[in-house]
């Protein structure tokens, strides 16, 4: 009995947070770039200022030094999982290099990089792996015959550092993101005009295997640009699941990817030009992003995508389901998402004073958006569980079980009654993916 009370208090808790939705905004030129579990929001003030950390709880703001994007500078704050290291830019012994800032110690470290300096800049750290061992971005790779290029490198305290390389010689590449082991790097590769999507992969002797694209359709012609899909921009924990920005070989649509579903396109919402896939959570059941105006000097338009919504805009999901009141404030972008899916971050426009606004959308616990409790086709029973579970699929799908953290921890076929048995793991909450045919279900179970 005691275990059920204690249960029924927790679904009663997070029955009151989802109730209590939050929209909170600061007022100024900060621009949020990562969003972690406790709400934290990374992010610099335009241009060049230092990082610094917002707690919109508190309405406080501490400046955790680093040298943010500007005057040449590059890199992104983004969290680990835990919300412990957060990645960027700092201060190297031959000029900005990509880093790992540790929040228990207030301390940059800058990574071990190409050692190629221009301009006071040898390398940028774009995005973090969710374990906090390695950090994404690019270093300059040369400066002879008086042109300089970058390449997409991953940085380990442990391994050193792993220039990911170009398909190219004299192309740039860019690591936009990776996964929660560090298995699976994204992001771009230069050519012949837009950035094309990218993504490397470790060997298991530690090394990565050259960049890949992701084509529009897997049997066509992987040197054709109509048939590589864009610049990545995401992955999930697990390293199944990218997102990137839409290109004309899409018409423009942001998208996602996993190897049974190919490409999938989020859809487009009206009166908006080319979207972007700005961020998506550990098991991409939500995405996160923005559309270009229409026409030059229209508004951008952010969106969200959950697998149980489809695609709409933030703004209407904010009022109209969240039922928060904006007043003059307009949502521009939404380019970061907690790997729990709980917070959003951005930035906006008022539309009387035309000032800029960073914003922090606070989903509440639980927000079921993301998820479907009874998925069409497939089921999950009992729930909540002490250790055996029945999944139900209709058809013959693959079934992924991921922890709160993103870890996959099983992969199995399923068809029909299937008994699963979690006695093994941890007390927790456990994501259900159904792949069926690439239709994708999930659900939430909670195991006590």
């Amino acid at each position: 009995m005691k275990r059920r009370k204690t249960f029924l208090l927790l679904a009663s808790a997070w029955a009151f947070a989802q109730a209590q939705a939050q929209f909170v905004t600061r007022p100024d030129f900060f621009s949020p770039t990562g969003v972690a579990n406790d709400g934290s929001v990374a992010g610099y003030l335009m241009q060049a200022g230092p990082y610094s950390i917002w707690n919109p709880d508190q309405q406080t703001s501490i400046d955790i030094g680093g040298i943010a994007p500007g005057n040449g500078v590059g890199g992104q704050a983004r969290f680990s999982t835990d919300g412990n290291f957060i990645s960027g830019s700092s201060a190297g012994s031959l000029g900005a290099a990509l880093s790992i800032y540790d929040r228990t110690t207030g301390q940059w470290t800058p990574m071990a990089d190409l050692g190629f300096p221009v301009d006071n800049t040898t390398s940028g750290g774009y995005a973090i792996s969710g374990d906090g061992s390695t950090v994404v971005g690019n270093s300059w790779a040369d400066t002879t015959g008086g042109y300089a290029y970058t390449h997409a490198i991953a940085s380990n305290g442990t391994t050193g550092v792993t220039d990911l390389g170009t398909l190219f010689f004299g192309r740039s590449t860019r690591a936009n993101a990776v996964n929660a082991d560090g298995s699976v790097v994204v992001g771009w590769q230069d050519f012949n005009g837009p950035w094309k999507s990218a993504v490397w992969r470790r060997n298991p002797n530690g090394s990565y295997a050259p960049n890949q694209y992701i084509l529009l359709n897997a049997a066509g012609d992987s040197t054709d640009e109509f048939n590589q899909m864009g610049e990545c921009s995401a992955v999930s924990a697990d390293g199944e699941w990218i997102g990137g920005y839409g290109d004309y070989a899409n018409n423009g649509d942001p998208w996602i990817w996993q190897q049974d579903s190919g490409v999938i396109n989020l859809g487009h919402l009206p009166i908006t030009g080319t979207g972007y896939t700005g961020a998506m959570n550990a098991d991409a059941s939500i995405i996160v992003g923005w559309f270009d105006g229409e026409m030059w000097g229209d508004p951008m338009t952010p969106f969200i995508w959950t697998r149980s919504g489809g695609l709409q805009d933030l703004n209407s999901y904010i009022t109209d389901v969240l039922g928060i009141d904006l007043g003059d404030q307009h949502v521009n972008v939404a380019n970061a998402i907690s790997s729990d899916g709980r917070y959003i971050a951005g930035w906006g426009t008022n539309n009387v004073t035309f000032s800029t606004f960073a914003y922090r959308l606070d989903l509440g616990v639980n927000t079921g958006i993301h998820h479907a409790n009874s998925p069409v086709g497939a089921s999950v029973y009992p729930n909540p569980t002490s250790g055996r579970v029945v999944v139900n699929s209709a058809g013959m799908s693959v079934l992924s079980i991921l922890r709160a953290d993103g870890t996959l921890v099983s992969k199995v076929p399923v068809q029909g009654d299937q008994a699963i048995d979690l006695g093994k793991y941890a007390a927790g909450v456990y994501t259900f993916i159904f792949n069926v045919n690439g239709n994708i279900r999930t659900a939430r179970v909670v195991k006590y």
